[in-house]
């Protein structure tokens, strides 16, 4: 078992960096695909924490004992863990790709772990992405801004409410309690749907 270390300089890797919220801490990422993957799990309820780069493994293959790093171990509600691994579909076409995955996926398991293969026709589907990057825009802390609070307060005292009508009852700027109301998303105090639509003024919001 082993661990490796993105924060070492190296050429041939493009690191990128997530701030997580539900982490506390930066996620560091090998490749945009796995920065990308970070949206989901961060806005995922049923996902706890995740970590990138986890202690690896050994798997064997065509005769030899092999090195594998899973991108991420992700840890969910009710205590299941899994690794994931992210690729671009075309890399997981081929018939080597797809028996060195069933490899290291039965080494997994061995260590009690599935390992599961997202692609970037999963990772970057439909419009939850997008909006959980705009969502993500607002995680950081405001100092002074007690409005989210004030928001909270009036969710809870009410059905789901689309944002621009969250804004005419407390006579705001809807771009104002647009921008609260994602922060209490990322603070895990308000749920919207992330799926079926670009977020807008005529989104649903609602309380947990």
């Amino acid at each position: 078992m082993y661990i490796r270390n993105l924060r070492k300089p190296s050429p041939n890797k493009n690191i990128y960096k997530f701030a997580s919220s539900k982490n506390r801490k930066t996620v560091m990422c090998e490749g945009g695909l796995e920065k990308d993957c970070c949206y989901h799990f961060e806005y995922d309820p049923e996902v706890v924490c995740y970590e990138s780069q986890p202690e690896g493994y050994y798997y064997e293959f065509c005769g030899k004992q092999l090195p594998y790093t899973p991108d991420f171990l992700v840890h969910y509600i009710g205590g299941y863990q899994c690794f994931v691994e992210s690729k671009p579909y075309g890399q997981t076409l081929s018939k080597e790709f797809k028996q060195q995955f069933q490899a290291r996926k039965s080494a997994a398991e061995r260590l009690g772990f599935d390992l599961i293969l997202v692609t970037d026709r999963q990772i970057r589907k439909g419009y939850y992405l997008e909006n959980c990057k705009v969502v993500h825009r607002y995680s950081g802390c405001i100092k002074g801004d007690n409005l989210p609070d004030a928001l909270y307060d009036q969710l809870l005292d009410t059905k789901p409410i689309k944002i621009i009508d969250l804004a005419l009852k407390v006579e705001l700027s809807v771009g104002v309690v647009f921008a609260a109301v994602l922060r209490l998303v990322t603070l895990g105090k308000a749920l919207i749907d992330l799926d079926s639509a670009k977020l807008n003024e005529t989104t649903l919001v609602m309380v947990k």
